[in-house]
């Protein structure tokens, strides 16, 4: 019966974005089955919208910060906002855009208030992403991806993909004043919902137990996090290590000699790239800069012997002051 349900569901989907391609204005009442996420694909942040049939929509931001701890809070930061707000489509920009604006938009907490839980310090903040009063574009599946900005594909989650697709395979909203855009993706039934995040957080040896992975710790790494991706056998590993804050995965691949695959989550324009080894395996550094002073490093490597893929990314404002693969080797070699 569900299988049913999804298949009308996306049918109806793929019926309301054929008829936009055509010109036909869209409504919020035949996207109101979808998500919307502004993210980097790391998954350390996100800003994450649902629309309802009435233009009305509620949301979700959070920001991790684990080196942002103290005593009290060893576990580090979370920076939160839980919004609400009223948002109407105005004219067709083009064959396949249309002008957003958002109307009103309020927010439950009071930015700056804080409390401590579970040895997490919980700051509330605004939203980012979205902003009141401010006009946004909503362009329909078959855009052509020539038609975007780089920042515009980077939003969308295109420049990962092995092969760069000629026209948005989903809905996309995105805003120029602050440089965000909403990705859309299929909703969860409501009786689904409280199954919204697969991640499990566990210790070490209930990650080596569960997946048979398990990772090295790098020496002075504070603030140790183990989560799993059960569907996909994906293990990952936070930490800070001065200061800075990393995240390693693995996952379990049969790969070709010279392959590597981009488990990292992180869907960024990677510049200076270049071949390294870790250990006995090859594999590929590359650097993005993702704020004024922010910038993200990734080495990506394979282990053909157990079968192993590695990612290993930082976000730091000193990228010359750290070696990412040496970081990486301390990862690679669990006790």
């Amino acid at each position: 019966m569900k299988r049913a349900i999804a298949w009308m569901m996306s049918l109806a989907l793929l019926l309301a974005a054929v008829a936009c391609a055509e010109g036909e204005a869209p409504t919020f009442e035949a996207l109101e089955d979808l998500e919307w996420s502004f993210s980097s694909g790391a998954g350390a942040w996100s800003t994450d919208l649902r629309i309802a049939a009435d233009g009305s929509f509620s949301g979700q931001f959070h920001d991790s910060e684990m080196g942002d701890a103290g005593d009290e809070y060893p576990y580090g930061t979370v920076y939160y906002a839980n919004f609400t707000g009223r948002m109407t489509l105005g004219e067709q920009l083009d064959e396949h855009s249309w002008s957003v604006h958002i109307d009103a938009l309020a927010q439950d907490e009071e930015p700056g208030s804080e409390e401590i839980a579970d040895e997490l310090r919980y700051v509330a903040a605004e939203p980012y992403g979205i902003t009141k009063g401010d006009d946004m574009v909503l362009y329909a599946p078959g855009t052509p991806v020539d038609a975007l900005t780089e920042e515009m594909r980077m939003w969308a989650h295109l420049f990962d993909m092995e092969e760069a697709p000629a026209e948005l395979s989903d809905w996309f909203l995105y805003s120029e004043n602050n440089d965000s855009g909403f990705l859309s993706y299929q909703g969860l039934a409501e009786d689904e919902l409280g199954l919204a995040n697969p991640w499990q957080d566990m210790t070490r040896e209930e990650l080596l137990e569960a997946s048979g992975l398990t990772f090295g710790v790098p020496d002075g790494a504070e603030n140790v996090i183990y989560r799993w991706l059960a569907d996909e056998n994906l293990a990952e590993m936070q930490f800070t290590l001065d200061g800075d804050e990393y995240c390693a995965r693995i996952q379990p691949a049969a790969l070709e000699e010279g392959e590597l695959l981009n488990i990292s989550g992180m869907y960024l324009p990677w510049d200076n790239e270049e071949e390294v080894t870790i250990g006995h395996c090859p594999g590929t550094l590359g650097l993005s800069q993702t704020g004024s002073e922010d910038w993200t490093e990734l080495c990506l490597w394979y282990d053909v012997l157990p079968g192993l893929m590695y990612s290993l990314s930082v976000y730091t404002v000193d990228p010359d002051g750290l070696d990412l693969t040496a970081v990486a080797a301390m990862v690679q070699m669990a006790e």
